[in-house]
C-alpha cells in the first residue's frame, strides 16, 4: 500500500539507470521530463510511491546512482573588449528529494 510519495528531481543522464534499479528493487516509478533553474538543463522528475519504512532504501539507491558532477558554464566578462566568455565551474547533479505522506491512494 502506498503511504508516502517520493518526488526525485535528477539529471537526465541518470534517469534510465535510476528507473531500472528502482524497478528491479520493487519500486514502480512514474517519470516526467522537466527543466530547471540556474542552468536550464533538462532533468527528470521521478514519482515513487512507497510503503512506510522504505524511504531510506529509495534514498540509498538514488544516492548511489545520481552523482554530482562539475560542468563548465560560459559567463560573459563585463567590460571586456573581447566577446570571449569565461568558463566557470558549477557543481550539478545529485538528486533533490521530496517526501510527502499520502492521504489517499487509489488505482482505477
Amino acid at each position: 500500500m502506498v503511504k508516502r510519495l517520493i518526488t526525485a528531481i535528477i539529471q537526465m543522464r541518470d534517469a534510465d539507470l535510476a528507473t531500472s534499479v528502482l524497478n528491479q528493487a520493487g519500486f514502480p516509478v512514474s517519470r516526467m521530463s522537466s527543466s530547471g533553474g540556474f542552468l536550464g538543463r533538462w532533468n527528470v522528475t521521478l514519482l515513487v510511491g512507497i510503503d512506510e519504512g522504505q524511504e531510506k532504501q529509495v534514498q540509498n539507491i538514488l544516492t548511489q546512482i545520481c552523482r554530482k558532477r562539475v560542468e563548465y558554464v560560459a559567463t560573459p566578462i563585463d567590460g571586456s573588449p573581447f566577446h570571449l566568455p569565461l568558463s566557470t565551474p558549477v557543481t550539478v547533479g545529485g538528486a533533490t528529494l521530496f517526501s510527502v505522506k499520502v492521504e489517499r491512494y487509489e488505482e482505477m
